[in-house]
């Protein structure tokens, strides 16, 4: 049986948050998550072109990872330099309505990343585990 989009994005972007939960990324998992958690506003305020191009531009491991994760939640091609690139190759290159097209599925796919960030990696968007935030609540 077929699923709806959304169900296909959901799955990806589990599946690409689930794999940064690992050991070998927990030195940058608060910082992606963060990062994560800043993305649907960064892509509404500056649009898309200049959210992947920030992302580019910054060069961070977590800044990196977060855009070849979102390029691979869009199903987004290698082009053979990382998948970012390839989506930001493609935004630029895109004509109006492509571009939109791009933009409202980037915003479904940063809302799915945001939401398991909360729900896997356990980080809020100041980038503290959601277990210390509770802790110090008490």
């Amino acid at each position: 049986m077929s699923q709806i989009r959304s169900h296909q994005l959901a799955k990806a972007a589990f599946e690409r948050v689930q794999a940064r939960s690992k050991p070998q990324f927990e030195a940058c998992q608060k910082a992606y998550g963060a990062l994560a958690h800043k993305l649907p506003v960064l892509i509404l305020q500056h649009g898309l072109a200049q959210a992947t191009g920030f992302l580019l531009a910054k060069g961070k491991d977590e800044h990196i990872a977060l855009l070849n994760d979102l390029a691979q939640v869009l199903g987004v091609p290698s082009s053979g330099n990382g998948d970012g690139e390839a989506l930001h190759q493609r935004i630029i290159e895109a004509d109006a309505a492509k571009t939109m097209l791009l933009t409202r599925q980037a915003l479904d796919a940063s809302g799915w990343l945001k939401r398991y960030v909360q729900g896997v990696l356990k980080v809020d968007a100041t980038g503290e585990s959601s277990f210390e935030s509770a802790a110090g609540a008490e």
